[in-house]
């Protein structure tokens, strides 16, 4: 059976009506096959249309970090080639040291809706109410020193702010190595654990975490709709970081 995500490829990259004949050719399946897959995206919350004679046309994709959404958008070679979504779950840099510890394939990448104790600097804590924010950890196995984990670190904390720049571009967005700020509000921050010896890290977890239109924010933190009044894309803003971190990454790889 495709996947879901192949179907909504082939529908987005049309903008109008695809025959359910055209995609079971394209994919190399049945029309029954295809059809259980527009059933299973309408249930995700995808607006999917269906004219007699014409065939299927996507409509709207649900705002949600889901791995059908996700990988319909995003243009990378190595991060998020496998996606793993939660609705809710403790912390995305938990499930991903679980990934790491059991081989799972460096770029893999989680995300959730809502996380129940999501992580901050310090041992401090990451408010993660649903459909509010965005939560997601990268699988690594960058095969360098313990004491070279800051320079990925480093990575991630750039690539949240060019991603945030990609829609909000304003000269008051910095970022450090306390996370992402406008002026002296928190936007998002970056969380970086590991496993491996002092010489060679064998997997770590890079988490990234952004107040997207999260209101109840307290004195010291800002949401991109607080400071604009916008309902910016979930869906979108976690492609443009992992493409930014992708880029960067790659990059900085190949300079090993």
């Amino acid at each position: 059976m495709p996947s879901s995500a192949a179907v909504v490829k082939i529908l987005r990259g049309s903008g109008s009506y695809v025959s359910g004949e055209e995609i079971a050719a394209g994919l190399g399946v049945s029309r029954a096959s295809v059809w259980k897959r527009i059933s299973s995206l309408r249930n995700m919350g995808f607006d999917i249309s269906a004219s007699t004679n014409k065939g299927y046309k996507l409509v709207s994709v649900p705002d949600v970090p889901s791995a059908e959404v996700l990988s319909s958008l995003l243009n990378t070679s190595l991060i998020g080639q496998v996606i793993e979504y939660h609705p809710e779950i403790a912390s995305t840099n938990d499930r991903a040291m679980e990934l790491g510890l059991s081989g799972a394939a460096c770029g893999t990448v989680v995300t959730a809706d809502r996380q129940t104790a999501g992580k901050a600097r310090n041992g401090g804590s990451w408010s993660s109410p649903p459909g509010k924010n965005l939560y997601l950890s990268i699988v690594l196995r960058p095969g360098v020193a313990l004491s070279r984990v800051g320079e990925v670190a480093d990575i991630a904390l750039e690539s949240l702010g060019l991603a945030v720049s990609r829609f909000f571009c304003d000269t008051r967005l910095l970022f450090c190595k306390h996370g992402l700020f406008f002026g002296e509000k928190k936007l998002g921050g970056v969380l970086c654990e590991m496993r491996g010896e002092i010489d060679l890290v064998h997997y770590m977890a890079v988490g990234v975490g952004l107040n997207v239109s999260h209101c109840k924010v307290d004195s010291g933190t800002e949401s991109l709709f607080s400071l604009t009044g916008k309902m910016f894309s979930r869906a979108e803003l976690t492609v443009a970081v992992l493409e930014e971190f992708e880029h960067l990454y790659l990059k900085w790889n190949e300079n090993e």
